[in-house]
């Protein structure tokens, strides 16, 4: 069975628990008060737009471009409202562990750049559609784990 995540709105509480993926959509009891709980979204595994399905570094995948670190992209619903295009390829490699190639990989671009005197590459400004406001202030969550 899956662990999966629920969230008290009277005290606050963030807990875990075991549940049938049948089940996992309904409420459950806040250990802490007792009211009930919705489930919220926990943190998830995702494969990345770009990344050769089980493909191996230097695999037949290179021919076709996939292979190029620097463009990646995490998919729609994983990538932040504030990321730029950059952000989010940085992003999608450090989850694939690919985090240091990225970076090595941009920083000589930029010293060949350099080198033939081209001005530094900027980021793209990033798209944002939708506000940010929130009723009421945040507090720190606080979160129950399971066999605590």
């Amino acid at each position: 069975m899956p662990i999966f995540e629920w969230r008290c709105a009277a005290c606050e509480l963030t807990f875990e628990g075991l549940a049938a993926a049948a089940d996992a959509g309904r409420t459950r009891a806040c250990p802490e008060c007792g009211r009930r709980a919705k489930r919220i979204m926990s943190a998830a595994r995702f494969a990345v737009k770009g990344a050769a399905d089980g493909a191996r570094p230097g695999a037949a995948a290179a021919s076709a471009g996939a292979n190029d670190v620097t463009k990646l992209q995490p998919p729609p619903w994983a990538r932040m409202c504030w990321m730029d295009d950059r952000s989010a390829a940085r992003f999608a490699a450090h989850k694939l562990g690919r985090g240091a190639e990225y970076d090595d990989t941009l920083a000589a671009r930029e010293e060949r750049r350099e080198r033939e005197g081209l001005p530094p590459e900027k980021p793209a400004a990033p798209a944002h559609s939708h506000a940010h406001g929130h009723a009421k202030p945040r507090r720190e969550p606080r979160v129950k784990r399971l066999g605590e």
